[in-house]
């Protein structure tokens, strides 16, 4: 890195002013693959006597130098044109390249190889705050191309990453539309519950939800370790385990042993569980158990509801979990902290609701489970594909990376693909390779190297 530095790494600063003594501090969690989020940034700060800012211009390098996470850790990001000068704060470095030797597109899509991504994180030091140096940064050492190749290989992997963004857009799409679906089954339940008080169809009865629930069963506080429970350990469930949408037995906790156990409070097959207590955005999940493993209990945060004999159990399941029973729960809901409200069973039973006769709740609890049932099978497939589009990402950037990259032209099937070439070529001028550290910087490589990150690229094209 240090060979290709037109000026030297500068860190930003905690407290910065400039002329007016104030500047807006670009965030940390402005740096994403897509590039640099100019709109996330940190009001106006300021301190009399502190030295002037680091600023950050259109086409400098930011890295993000100190992180909590691997993954976020080191994360590049190329400020794009038209950026304001703004702020850095001390976990974001500044990089200004030489461009007469290393492109700072390319050098984006460098930073991003797992080539480079191996040596930060073995530089990295520290705790539960992990850190870069400037020494380790400097030391990276980088796989330089002449600069004509390293136009040729941004002019196809810009078309490439043009494919892959029409793609991640219709996979947002297509996770738009999970949700969608799940609304949809939602509102064939709301139809009459969102103004319970006009007029209804035939059979139809106004009411509210203790009108058709015949007890409340709560769960109680028990000593418990941080670990899940294993094999035949009593366990415990948390809110996590309610509020995803489906029952998730592998969210608990393992009670103590030596703990009383009441029984009756272990969770069964069929049971509909809803959340008493926790954030405004979680309170009043509720799920029905589709499966669970024996030993689970009921926790002091968690409700069990039991339907009157002549109410459908998933009729009622679903309709807990539309947008109008749980913005009644928020509403009604109570708590010193903002961040933990809880609801009584008494203002739960007193939320009023529309009933519709046995037939129709049948009918409507078939087909909101159906459908429900049928957006949580397509979220993960949307996931998985979109994991696919990060790993062809990588594995493009990769190949680029190592002289691998395969010409739009020849690609027809995978088994012709075809490798653009790579020659060394002429030594670069001393003028323009020589830099602080003295070193010329390495030239493309050209030894046969481990293809495993790349071998993937246009299979994972063709299944996308």
């Amino acid at each position: 890195m240090a060979d290709v530095l037109r000026s030297p790494l500068a860190i930003g600063r905690s407290k910065a002013s400039g002329a007016n003594g104030r500047w807006t501090v670009l965030r940390p969690t402005a740096l994403s693959l897509t590039g640099v989020d100019c709109r996330d940034v940190d009001e106006s700060v300021g301190g009399a006597g502190q030295r002037d800012p680091v600023l950050a211009c259109e086409g400098d390098f930011l890295i993000c130098r100190s992180a909590r996470t691997l993954d976020r850790l080191g994360r590049g990001a190329l400020v794009g044109d038209g950026f304001a000068p703004v702020a850095l704060p001390s976990s974001i470095m500044r990089v200004q390249v030489r461009p007469a030797i290393l492109h700072p597109e390319y050098l984006g899509h460098l930073w991003r190889s797992s080539q480079v991504r191996d040596q930060l994180e073995a530089a990295a030091s520290g705790g539960r705050m992990r850190s870069l140096t400037i020494r380790a940064l400097n030391e990276v050492r980088l796989p330089l191309p002449r600069l004509a190749e390293q136009h040729r290989i941004l002019d196809i992997l810009r078309e490439r990453l043009r494919r892959l963004d029409r793609g991640g857009a219709a996979l947002r799409r297509a996770a738009a539309g999970v949700t969608l679906l799940q609304d949809a089954a939602y509102g064939a339940l709301t139809l009459c519950c969102d103004a319970p008080f006009e007029g209804l169809p035939p059979g139809w009865s106004r009411g509210q939800l203790g009108d058709v629930i015949k007890r409340i069963e709560a769960g109680r506080s028990l000593e418990y370790d941080r670990r899940p429970a294993w094999g035949d350990e009593w366990g415990v469930i948390k809110t996590s385990a309610m509020t995803h949408g489906v029952f998730r037995e592998t969210e608990n906790k393992a009670v103590r042993a030596g703990a009383h156990i009441d029984e009756a409070h272990e969770i069964r097959v069929g049971d509909i569980l809803l959340c008493r207590a926790n954030s405004p955005d979680h309170i009043g999940a509720a799920v029905q158990v589709a499966a669970c493993r024996p030993r689970l209990l009921l926790s002091d945060k968690s409700l069990r509801l039991v339907p009157e004999q002549n109410i459908d159990g998933r009729w009622l399941a679903q309709l807990l979990a539309t947008s109008y029973v749980r913005n009644q729960i928020s509403q009604q809901s109570k708590g010193v902290l903002a961040s933990m409200q809880h609801i009584s069973q008494a203002s739960l039973r007193n939320i009023p609701i529309s009933i519709p006769p046995p037939g129709e709740q049948k009918r409507l609890g078939q087909r909101a489970t159906a459908w429900t049932l049928g957006g949580q099978r397509l979220h993960p497939q949307v996931q998985k594909a979109h994991e696919k589009s990060e790993q062809l990402r990588r594995a493009l950037t990769d190949a680029a990376c190592t002289g691998r990259l395969v010409d739009p032209a020849g690609v027809g099937t995978p088994q012709q693909e075809r490798a653009l070439p790579v020659r060394p070529g002429p030594s670069p001028r001393a003028d323009d390779s020589i830099g602080r550290s003295g070193h010329r910087p390495a030239l493309w490589p050209t030894a046969d190297r481990d293809t495993k990150t790349t071998i993937a690229a246009v299979q994972l094209e063709l299944e996308l």
